[in-house]
């Protein structure tokens, strides 16, 4: 990229310490390291006071009208939204598997997940999302960091372990933490556990505590094996943004960062932004959550006419279609995901899919009475019966749990309302169209990748300095999961065959990288693999619920465990933590809480009175088990066939099946013809990723808030996207900025390297100004290397004025302005 300096191009101060430095396993990856600069401490020599925070410049008047700045080099990450809030340097030395770091994680493990799974058999329920673990993370990691000796333990052969290393809490350790509580605490409950809820106190089934433990560890490891093995496709790449790791990187670099960029004229810290912020949503919180409930679902036109049925039908926002979705909640909004993290065009493909799908569709199918659904509620995820009532599964099975035929004759068959028929619907075309869709245009990348590996991009190259996590450790963990499941279907009567643990299987070998690539780019959910397993499932285990449950979990439940622990895997490779450390983390954390969660559903199955009946004193009515068992009714007993075979009620949505496969050719077919641009951005996943389950039109209101998507140009040059993160067009700045371009671009400067004194592994952006009345020694590597050199070029200012020496590598270039 740039050509090496010679001698005489460089001062004469810089030659005479011109000895290389290479640090790690420069050499052997083709990296070059480069050298940070304390500025404050080379101006402090040079008899100026330099404070980093401060507004005023130490630069003479008019030294920045020599500079200007060029665009981004090609081996930066292309993304606005990762270089707002991801780091483009590294420091490998930075202590990270210490023991003040292994205490937090286990213990926000093991309480996160067990208070979690505490409250999920409770109706409300209570769940604690991981970013309180993030937040509480830091005070205890800072209390420990003061508290524990500063000891290292020898460990022979297997080197030294640090206790305490320093007094420090680092943000690699908070990164690990937090990575250690999504698995625990991020994903909620472990499905799984709802198989034994159902199976025990709904089907009367004898659970014992060894299948208990295999099923839920089953799936949880076999969703962390899935999600290594697919790593090369959902991690590494730089098109993978995984945007809802972006908000966790943001947060953990403000709680550990006290740089202070100024962005747009604002002066506040992040920290400051960010504790005025959670202030004020925590006083506005009362508003709509207790003292107007109303502001929640603000449906001022059924106020009008409460009691007129047709105004509640189209305005009404729990039952009805929502025509007026207007709230002052933010949890309204942020109900399924953070609207604000998606790109605007992906919260478009949902918007447009939930207008022509329950403001056009939906009506359509309820007001000409289709299936009857004219008779039931418009907007419901209930069953009923031939009389309107709610469906009693009980009427239809025997004491053992079997299905009785001629009960289910002489009652009902079941009855779906419009909403919730025609989203099965749009479940068949998701699952048709994701493949299409990422086939057609991914195919060429996903190929690529099998056969000759990703382009690296910056954090790609900054994390080859780790020693990388082989694949096949995840292959071979997945095969024992693997055993271990074919052992526990063998050992206990759960009647699934052999056949159907690997048949189960084939759905996350399918589905994996295609559910994640969607998700990865747009933050949006676009798989319905529950529906494709309760399909297949009711179709080859009818009349065995347990094993259709056991199916479904080992089918769609990996797929969703797989998707955490990929996006979780992109939070440390963003934030530079080593991969086996992140393996081990992952793995040991999966373990910890898949054993507390077990522990704790057996003990308050055993111990609480009248657990999981329906008026159980305490709220204690397992209401996510009984959704499993009705649905396990649904489609293990009654079965599909009854539902969806040619000739039966719904069986005209079998067509959504090719329509779905159809409607991402065509739009593909399109773009090759005219070579339209928006035509790209059409994404029929998310068209019919309508959010499962989303039966209520509240719901919509995560997609309808769309100012944060507004792209706008400002006064100052910048690109405002998504609450600020923004994405640098660069300009000559004026002269009280020239410092603060280091914040820009998010390095952090260290101490000058000086008579053998080697600085930390930071290897990407070296700028510094330095007086020349005390230009210190710098070291770095010059010449050029196969992947990419780094040209040194000294711009000076005034005479007098000092030298600006850039390493023009990879991310900014600074040149004398012409």
């Amino acid at each position: 990229m740039s050509a090496s300096i010679s001698d005489t191009e460089r001062p004469k101060e810089l030659n005479e310490k011109s000895e290389p430095v290479v640090a790690g396993n420069d050499v052997e990856t083709g990296h070059l390291q480069e050298l940070e600069v304390d500025i404050a401490e080379a101006l402090n020599e040079g008899g100026k006071e330099f404070d980093l925070d401060a507004d005023h410049s130490p630069y003479p008047e008019g030294i920045i009208a020599h500079f200007v700045f060029l665009p981004p080099l090609t081996f930066t990450n292309q993304y606005t939204l990762v270089r707002a809030v991801v780091p483009e340097v590294d420091d490998p030395s930075i202590p990270v598997n210490t023991l003040r770091m292994w205490i937090i994680g286990y213990a926000f493990t093991m309480i996160g997940s067990g208070i979690n799974n505490f409250f999920s058999l409770r109706y409300p329920s209570v769940h604690i999302v991981a970013l309180v673990a993030e937040l509480l993370a830091y005070p205890c990691g800072v209390f420990l960091a003061h508290v524990l000796p500063l000891w290292t333990i020898n460990l022979g052969p297997l080197g030294k372990w640090c206790i305490n290393p320093d007094r420090h809490f680092n943000i690699k350790e908070h990164t690990v933490i937090t990575i250690m509580s999504n698995v625990s605490i991020g994903f909620g409950s472990a499905d799984a556990t709802n198989i034994i809820q159902a199976a025990t106190k709904f089907y009367g089934f004898p659970m014992r505590a060894g299948f208990s433990i295999l099923v839920v560890l089953c799936c949880q490891l076999l969703g962390f094996g899935v999600a290594g093995l697919s790593a090369p496709w959902l991690v590494t790449p730089a098109n993978i943004i995984w945007p809802g790791t972006l908000s966790i990187c943001a947060l953990l670099s403000t709680l550990h960062s006290r740089a202070n960029a100024i962005a747009n004229g604002w002066r506040i810290t992040r920290l400051r932004f960010f504790m005025y912020v959670m202030a004020g949503a925590f006083v506005f919180w009362w508003f709509p959550g207790l003292m107007f409930v109303a502001l929640s679902y603000f449906s001022w036109v059924c106020w009008i006419a409460p009691k007129n049925r047709i105004v509640n039908q189209l305005f009404g926002m729990q039952t009805g279609l929502g025509l007026s979705p207007i709230t002052f909640d933010w949890t309204q909004i942020a109900y399924n995901t953070n609207p604000l993290l998606s790109p605007s065009w992906a919260a478009l493909n949902v918007f447009f899919g939930f207008v022509g799908a329950f403001w056009i569709i939906v009506p359509a199918i309820f007001y000409t009475n289709t299936w009857f659904t004219g008779y039931l509620p418009l907007m419901t995820a209930d069953v009923y019966d031939r009389t309107g009532a709610a469906y009693n599964v009980s009427v239809i099975i025997n004491d053992d749990g079997s299905f009785n035929a001629d009960k289910y004759a002489s009652y009902s068959p079941p009855y779906l309302g419009a909403s919730f028929a025609f989203v099965y619907g749009l479940s068949f075309a998701s699952i048709t169209s994701v493949l299409v869709h990422v086939c057609l245009w991914h195919g060429k990348d996903i190929w690529r990748t099998l056969r000759v590996g990703q382009k690296l991009d910056i954090h790609g190259r900054l994390m080859q300095s780790y020693r990388q996590t082989p694949w096949w450790w995840y292959a071979v963990l997945t095969v024992i999961t693997v055993g271990l499941s074919i052992a526990m279907v063998e050992a206990y009567d759960t009647l699934l065959p052999v056949y159907g643990v690997f048949l189960g299987l084939l759905i996350p070998a399918v589905y994996m990288i295609p559910c994640g690539i969607i998700q990865g780019i747009t933050n949006v959910d676009a798989q319905q693999l529950n529906v494709l397993s309760e399909f297949i499932g009711g179709y080859m285990f009818q009349g065995k619920p347990l094993a259709n449950m056991i199916f479904k979990t080992l089918s769609q439940d990996v797929v969703q465990q797989g998707i955490f622990f990929a996006q979780d895997m992109k939070l440390g490779h963003y934030m530079k933590v080593s991969p086996r450390l992140v393996f081990a983390a992952q793995g040991s954390a999966t373990v910890l809480g898949a054993l507390t969660q077990v522990g704790v559903t057996t003990w308050m199955l055993g111990n609480i009175d009248g657990i999981c009946d329906s008026d159980q004193p305490n709220g204690f009515t397992c209401p996510n088990g009984r959704t499993v068992f009705s649905a396990s009714v649904i489609w293990g007993l009654i079965g599909p066939a009854r539902l969806y075979s040619v000739g039966k009620i719904y069986s005209g949505l079998l067509h959504f099946f090719w329509i779905g496969a159809l409607m991402p050719l065509i739009t593909w077919a399109a773009w090759k013809y005219t070579k339209k641009e928006w035509l790209k951005k059409i994404n029929w996943p998310l068209v019919s990723a309508i959010p499962n389950p989303i039966y209520s039109p509240g719901e919509l209101l995560t997609f309808l808030d769309l100012r944060g998507h507004l792209q706008r140009p400002s006064r100052h040059g910048y690109q405002l996207q998504q609450l600020g993160p923004r994405q640098l067009h660069l300009q000559p700045l004026d002269q009280a900025q020239v410092l603060r371009l280091v914040d820009e671009v998010q390095l952090h400067p260290r101490r000058c390297p000086r008579h053998g004194y080697r600085t930390r592994g930071h290897r990407h952006l070296f700028l510094c100004h330095v007086p020349r009345s005390g230009l210190p020694g710098l070291v770095g590597q010059h010449g050029v290397s196969e992947h990419g050199g780094c040209g040194w070029r000294a711009v000076s200012g005034h005479a007098g004025a000092g030298v600006v020496w850039v390493c023009q590598r990879d991310l900014v270039m600074m040149r004398r302005a012409t």
